[in-house]
């Protein structure tokens, strides 16, 4: 018998999860399935899912949320071999439209009974914390101290991060030690891109594949309106002079000054110094059928 768990967070996106259980419930009704739902209380979480897992001895774990929920879920599951799907219920579910997951719960669901799995990457940033996706220095990650002091989600939020991150606006120089290559730039963000899209629904490249062993180092030496519209209208021009992409499977970033980091939304603290390396095919994820 197939055994899932739920892994629901009640706060997330502002969405009451009550129709999302109900409707679960309902399709696991007939099914040969046994299910679990736990949900996370913003204490300890990391350390008591360990707990239900290691008790339940599921297949499949769901994140039910945004993609805090799946950073949760997936640093858990690292080399465990068991599968990690999606129910988007976040404030935007970028990490879910990414990988092919269908906004509709009865799609979702039945991508998880049977969608295929990839062995993905995951990101270790100075050699202790986690990425899946998307993290970065500079500009986003003011943009995410934004969104933890402001009251909007989404696209408005953005925007109103946008402009306050350009009322103050500065370049930095960050200086790039990828294999035996050292390069210095000078921009307002460096990326370390796991996979394509931001959490907010932003494409940031058009490269990024979640299990080739590598990820890309984003530079964004300038802002550029066009630029900006295009990551939210999927019309990224990779070859831009705004920017530039490298590909690695180790780089260590160095900043003249401190700078927001940020992984995966989770906002960091101030930093000068960035040291990433991929952990490769470390996670069992579904995915759509067009990923």
């Amino acid at each position: 018998m197939n055994k899932i768990l739920f892994v629901i967070n009640p706060i997330s996106g502002d969405k009451d999860k009550t129709e999302y259980i109900k409707q679960i419930d309902e399709w696991a009704e007939g099914l040969e399935l046994s299910i679990e739902k736990w949900e996370t209380t913003g204490e300890a979480d990391e350390e008591k899912l360990n707990q239900c897992i290691e008790a339940f001895v599921p297949d499949t774990v769901v994140a039910v949320g945004g993609d805090g929920t799946v950073m949760l879920c997936a640093k858990v599951l690292i080399d465990k071999g068991i599968s990690l799907g999606i129910l988007p219920a976040g404030s935007a579910n970028g990490m879910a439209t990414d990988i092919g997951f269908p906004e509709a719960l009865p799609d979702a669901l039945d991508l998880i009974l049977n969608g295929r799995t990839i062995a993905a990457d995951m990101l270790l940033f100075n050699g202790k914390d986690y990425g899946l996706h998307i993290s970065d220095v500079g500009l986003n990650a003011g943009l995410v101290k934004e969104f933890e002091e402001g009251e909007r989600r989404g696209f408005l939020g953005y925007a109103k991060g946008v402009t306050s991150q350009l009322l103050n606006l500065e370049k930095f120089e960050a200086t790039l030690k990828i294999g035996d290559k050292t390069v210095v730039e000078e921009g307002h963000m460096v990326a370390f891109a796991n996979a394509r899209r931001y959490g907010t629904g932003a494409v940031l490249n058009t490269i990024g594949k979640l299990d080739d062993g590598i990820f890309e180092v984003y530079v964004l030496r300038s802002l550029s309106i066009p630029g900006l519209a295009g990551q939210f209208f999927e019309h990224i021009d990779d070859a831009a002079s705004y920017c530039e992409v490298y590909q690695a499977s180790k780089v260590k970033v160095t900043l003249n000054e401190p700078r927001f980091f940020q992984i995966d939304g989770e906002l960091m603290g101030e930093t000068k110094e960035v040291s990433v390396e991929v952990v490769p095919g470390c996670l069992k994820l579904i995915v759509g059928d067009d990923y």
